[in-house]
């Protein structure tokens, strides 16, 4: 159960990094964050390792005196919203597990 647990915990480490990426989709010259699941030694659970994501983003046109280019974030949202609702199956796969467990 403990490792049902860590996964949950990962799981929503994920969908925090996830909802952090969306919410700077449109901030200049942001860059995503990657959340890697990764399983603990000795079967100690998950963790989360996180990556910051240096691909370079969309470049932007800017006018203010002259014409220039700026770049924008590099945050992919059709990427976030798969990677989220995956996050999602793991999370409900690990509580139904967990669920299962405590009828037991």
């Amino acid at each position: 159960m403990a490792s049902a647990f860590s996964a949950i915990q990962a799981g929503a480490r994920m969908l925090s990094i996830g909802a952090h990426n969306i919410a700077n989709a449109q901030t200049e010259g942001f860059k995503r964050t990657r959340a890697i699941p990764v399983e603990s030694s000795a079967g100690a659970g998950v963790t989360v390792t996180l990556q910051k994501d240096e691909r370079p983003g969309h470049q932007l046109l800017f006018s203010q005196d002259a014409l220039r280019l700026r770049e924008g974030s590099n945050v992919d949202l059709d990427e976030e919203i798969i990677s989220n609702l995956q996050t999602v199956n793991l999370l409900e796969a690990n509580i139904a597990s967990v669920r299962i467990q405590d009828q037991v």
